[in-house]
């Protein structure tokens, strides 16, 4: 049996609606994590390249559905890619504006060039995103929290089949451009279309299927897999999941909840100005000097970069203040005592739910934002994400004075 190219695209159309469509409901009645979130985001982009190309072949209306749905698949590719990012813990920001950048330019090749025989140079900026972002996402599902189970394994070859398979389309226009036809086969509309199906439907099963493992493992993941430094700090990936626990607590009785970023300047200029050991013991210092000023019963841990965390549990928004405020003047106070060579400027940022939300990445990113601006001011040593302004008045309004 022959199918002709518009029944492949309504097919692969129906088969990704419903897929994706299932997906994204399940996404929706479970509020899912953000790597689910992500995935889900992706599913709907798919959706919507499908639909522009049915469009395109069912109704001539000139060429910016083709751009719509070519710029809309990109932006599928790299939401796959993000969500594994997501997914391992990673931050997202840079690698979305790049997919956002990369679909625009998808959509923008389409309406600048065109879709005739001489309109292919269109077609390759969308093979080589998708061959580039799906090349990502299958390193990306061989590192981190995803290389530890079959399944992100799995979702790793699957994403670098789908690589080969966009690179071959990109070379068949390569040789198709200069005469020769030897992967001209790989261009076709109705192999594209039968890849399209079997990516969505292996794709939907691994990626539910990492979201039900991630799911049955919350229960015990802040037990089972905490690492801790030396010192008894929370290492970053243990500390995320203790503060996400205790955030998903909290939401759900309507409590108050904190997070303290501590930001020690300077280090790298007592480094170069005394040596390497006295910023070694500077740090070290500092990070004892928070564990035994820290509350009982708060975690203590650091981000990727080694600014210390601290998650707690106020009575009151004054309470936060005040407690970081104590805790900038007693570690100002212990390292004096400490026989370290320069007090570095420290900087406290507060982020509350009461504000920000129970977001576990928008409350840790408010915080070391505010601990930022704590450290550029000359008149703060204590900055409230959200009750400062963040704006003109950037230093002032609820910050605590030094």
């Amino acid at each position: 049996m022959t199918l002709d190219p518009d029944t492949v695209i309504l097919i692969t159309a129906i088969v990704v609606h419903v897929a994706g469509g299932l997906f994204v409901l399940e996404t929706m009645v479970r509020k899912d994590d953000r790597a689910g979130r992500v995935w889900a985001l992706g599913f709907l982009a798919a959706m919507i390249a499908t639909e522009a190309f049915v469009v395109e072949a069912v109704i001539d209306v000139g060429e910016w559905p083709v751009g719509i749905g070519q710029g809309a698949w990109v932006a599928s590719m790299g939401l796959l890619w993000i969500g594994c990012r997501v997914f391992n813990g990673r931050r997202s920001g840079r690698a979305s504006l790049v997919v956002a950048l990369a679909a625009l330019l998808a959509f923008l090749a389409v309406l600048l060039v065109g879709t005739g025989e001489e309109g292919w140079s269109a077609r390759w900026v969308m093979f080589t995103a998708n061959a580039v972002f799906s090349g990502l996402g299958a390193a990306e599902a061989l590192r981190g929290s995803l290389r530890r189970t079959r399944t992100g394994v799995a979702l790793g070859g699957v994403l670098a089949a789908v690589a080969v398979f966009q690179l071959a389309r990109l070379l068949a226009g390569v040789t198709t451009m200069s005469g020769r036809d030897t992967l001209r086969v790989w261009a076709d509309a109705g192999i594209a279309g039968i890849a399209t199906i079997a990516l969505t439907i292996v794709v939907v099963v691994v990626t539910s299927v990492l979201r039900a493992e991630q799911v049955r493992l919350r229960g015990t993941e802040d037990s089972s897999l905490m690492a801790i430094a030396a010192d008894g700090v929370l290492l970053a990936p243990s500390f995320s999941r203790v503060l996400g626990g205790r955030l998903m607590r909290a939401n759900r009785r309507g409590e108050l909840f904190a997070v303290l970023a501590v930001r020690i300047d300077a280090l790298s200029r007592i480094s170069t100005a005394f040596g390497v050991d006295e910023a070694e013991h500077v740090r070290q210092a500092a990070r004892a000097a928070v564990r035994r000023l820290a509350p009982t019963t708060a975690a203590l841990g650091s981000d990727e970069r080694g600014l210390l965390l601290l998650a707690f549990q106020p009575s009151s928004p004054a309470d936060a203040r005040q407690l970081a405020a104590r805790m900038h003047r007693a570690m100002l106070d212990q390292l004096r005592t400490a026989g370290v060579p320069v007090v570095p400027p420290i900087g406290m940022g507060v982020a509350l739910t009461s504000i920000i939300g129970y977001d576990r990445d928008a409350l840790v990113e408010a915080a070391r934002s505010a601990a930022r601006r704590a450290m550029r001011s000359d008149d703060v040593s204590v900055v409230v994400a959200g009750e400062d302004g963040e704006g003109e008045d950037a230093e002032r309004g609820q910050a605590v004075r030094r």
